[in-house]
């Protein structure tokens, strides 16, 4: 069964004072804090945008007809937020506003990227680049086609309809291969395996433990949002060595785990290590001493 929740409504005058009070209105409503991060940011980044194109190219009409009145609502609909949005124009915008719009939709990812790239290092033309990135921006931020339409009013003025449906996020995996001086690492949300498992020596370990830090800070955004569906989730660490090195980036990851568990989320480590590695077991024991929190010790038979 589908189920809809408006987020945000609003019909009349826009304006810079009007954004401002519907931006605030967004940002306090209880379906906008109920997003994820990643979400939320999106969809703010699009209602400005529509909001500011709306105060920008608005064609000023008698204010007691609502048909014709600029509008915006957003809504929460399963797997997507969707943003509706119109306002009145002048028609000679409309061959201009259709193709920009047609051809960003047929972009694939890849391509609406360099497109930006290349938009954003034009030299800025008075009322020539702002809009086409906005588009550009727009197909980016949704990841899909945009819908729209135009509406005769009379021989000068039309209305202008815009659908934006934005997808919401899901928590991105790291998988990163092992290599003979690097651990293999799997981090998958969908299947529920978080494991780093090998060697760890590798040659940048600043860049290697980065992506792992990173992806880890989005994950605790991930499971605040999705805490009351949230099964108990275990780190594996199973090394056969690492470095002292690595030591500082693994202890910093245990510490980013402290710290989501302090905030209530059923999170934990397992340290694998093989029954006569006392050291590996000590390594363990002693990052668990750091960072405050019991580890799971896990023995191994010796390959």
């Amino acid at each position: 069964m589908s189920s809809s929740e408006t987020i945000l409504e609003y019909q009349g005058h826009v304006d810079l004072r009007i954004i401002e009070s519907l931006l605030r209105k967004l940002k306090q409503s209880k379906g906008y804090t109920d997003l994820d991060t990643t979400t939320g940011r999106r969809l703010y980044a699009l209602v400005v945008e529509c909001l500011e194109n709306i105060a920008k190219n608005s064609v000023i009409l008698p204010s007691d007809n609502k048909k014709i009145q600029p509008y915006i609502t957003v809504t929460n609909e399963n797997n997507q937020v969707i943003i509706l949005a119109g306002n009145s124009v002048n028609k000679h915008i409309i061959d201009k506003v259709s193709r920009m719009l047609d051809y960003v939709n047929q972009l694939d990812e890849v391509a609406l990227r360099t497109f930006y790239e290349h938009k954003i290092s034009m030299e800025t033309v008075p009322e020539e680049n702002g809009a086409g990135l906005g588009f550009i921006t727009m197909r980016i931020k949704s990841g899909n086609k945009i819908g729209y339409s135009f509406t005769d009013l009379n021989k000068e003025i039309a209305y202008f309809r815009i659908q934006i449906p934005i997808n919401k996020y899901t928590m991105r995996k790291l998988i990163i291969e092992k290599t003979s001086n690097s651990p293999k690492v799997v981090l998958d949300p969908d299947t529920s395996s978080f494991k780093i498992t090998g060697e760890s020596r590798p040659p940048d370990v600043t860049a290697f433990y980065t992506e792992i830090l990173n992806w880890f800070d989005d994950y605790t955004s991930y499971l605040e949002k999705s805490r009351k569906s949230m099964a108990p989730v275990a780190f594996d660490l199973d090394f056969e060595y690492f470095n002292s090195s690595s030591a500082k980036y693994l202890l910093d990851f245990c510490k980013q785990i402290a710290s989501t568990r302090s905030k209530g989320l059923d999170i934990s480590v397992r340290w694998h290590y093989e029954k006569d590695d006392i050291d590996m077991l000590q390594a363990g024991k002693e990052m668990s001493r750091i960072v405050k929190f019991p580890f799971e010790y896990i023995q191994k038979d010796k390959v």
